[in-house]
C-alpha cells in the first residue's frame, strides 16, 4: 500500500484544513495517509525526518511556497515524490508544475505517477525552488510576511486579492523616495562587473508572483538559472518596466536590464550592512556575500503532463 504523508500549513491556507483532509482522503483512500499538522518549522522538520527515515512514497504539501521551501531542505536528493497543492498566495512552484486549483486533477498525478526531477538553487548552502534575490523583490516579500504575522486580518485581504497583492506592494516600494540602491560585485562566467541596482533576482522559473514574466526563457530542469538586475537610474522608467512585467508582458527590451543564464554565480555587497536574500518567499540567507549554484535534477516532484498544459492555463476554480 502506498504510504503518503500530507503536510498542512494552517497559517497559509486559502481554504480550511478540514476541506483539504476530506478531499485528499476521499481521492487517495486506497493509500495509507498520514496528516501532518504543524505550527512551526521545527515540528514540520521533525515529522519530515521521520517520514524520510520510514521511506514514505509521497509527501503532499498543502500551503504556499514557504512550506515547500522548508520541505525541500531535506527532500532534495531523496527518492520521495513531492506533490505541491496550491494553498498559499503566490503558489509559484505549484503554478510552474501545472498544479491548478482543481484538486481532482492534481491528486490524479499521484495515482498515475506523473513525476519528474527539477533543479534547485543553492544559496550559501540553503536550497531554493522558485525565485528569489536581494533588494526590491526581497523587501516586498519581507513586508508582506511581517504584516501577515502581525495583523491577522491581513490574511483575509490576501485571500481576496490573491497574487495582485505583490504588484501593489512592489509599487509602494518603488514610489518610496528612500528606495535604496545596492552596489554589487557580480562574478560569473557569463558576466562580471560592479553594478548599482535596487534589486537583483535569481530565477529558477519564468514567472514570479504568478504574473511577473521576469525570465521567460528559464525553466527549472535545464541545469541553469536566470540572473536579472535592474539598473535604471530614472525612477519613471523603472516603474514602467516593472508595471509592464506585472501585467504579464514578456521582459521588455531595455538597456537598463542585465539578464543572463548561468550555473554558478558569486554576488558580493560592497557597501552597507548585511542584507537579506529572499527565496521562495522566505529569508534564505543574511550576508554580504552569496555563493549561488544550481543543483541539477535533485528534487522529485509530481507534475502536469505536457499534453494537458494548454487545458489547465485558464482553470482557476476548485472543483
Amino acid at each position: 500500500m502506498q504510504e503518503i504523508s500530507v503536510y498542512l500549513n494552517s497559517k497559509a491556507g486559502q481554504t480550511g484544513m478540514d476541506f483539504w483532509e476530506k478531499e485528499i482522503g476521499r481521492r487517495l483512500f486506497r493509500s495509507h495517509l498520514n496528516f501532518r499538522h504543524h505550527d512551526s518549522k521545527e515540528d514540520l522538520l521533525i515529522s519530515l525526518g521521520e517520514d524520510i527515515k520510514n521511506k514514505v512514497n509521497t509527501i503532499v504539501s498543502v500551503g504556499g511556497d514557504g512550506t515547500v521551501h522548508t520541505l525541500i531542505q531535506k527532500l532534495a536528493g531523496e527518492d520521495i515524490g513531492l506533490l505541491v497543492v496550491p494553498g498559499g498566495t503566490a503558489n509559484d512552484l505549484a503554478n510552474e508544475l501545472g498544479a491548478i486549483k482543481n484538486i481532482e486533477k492534481v491528486i490524479s498525478w499521484v495515482r498515475s505517477q506523473e513525476t519528474k526531477k527539477i533543479d534547485l538553487i543553492s544559496i550559501n548552502g540553503k536550497l531554493m525552488a522558485t525565485n528569489g534575490g536581494i533588494g526590491l523583490g526581497g523587501q516586498v516579500a519581507e513586508k508582506i510576511n511581517n504584516i501577515r504575522n502581525k495583523v491577522p486580518l491581513f490574511k483575509n485581504l490576501m485571500k481576496l486579492t490573491g497574487k495582485r497583492i505583490y504588484p501593489f506592494f512592489a509599487a509602494t516600494e518603488i514610489l518610496d523616495p528612500s528606495l535604496p540602491y545596492y552596489k554589487l560585485k557580480i562574478t560569473s562566467k557569463e558576466f562580471a562587473g560592479i553594478i548599482e541596482t535596487p534589486g537583483l533576482l535569481i530565477n529558477n522559473q519564468s514567472r514570479l508572483g504568478g504574473s511577473f514574466h521576469v525570465a521567460p526563457h528559464t525553466s527549472n530542469n535545464d541545469g541553469t538559472f536566470n540572473v536579472t538586475a535592474f539598473t535604471h537610474k530614472n525612477r519613471a522608467r523603472l516603474i514602467q518596466c516593472l508595471w509592464s512585467m506585472g501585467q504579464g508582458e514578456i521582459l521588455p527590451e531595455d538597456n537598463n536590464i542585465i539578464t543572463f543564464e548561468t550555473d554558478s554565480l558569486e554576488v558580493e555587497l560592497l557597501e552597507g550592512e548585511d542584507l537579506n536574500f529572499f527565496g521562495d518567499g522566505e529569508i534564505v540567507s543574511r550576508a554580504k556575500k552569496w555563493d549561488i549554484s544550481v543543483r541539477p535534477q535533485t528534487l522529485l516532484v509530481y507534475s502536469q503532463g505536457e499534453r494537458d498544459i494548454v487545458d489547465m492555463v485558464n482553470e482557476v476554480t476548485l472543483s
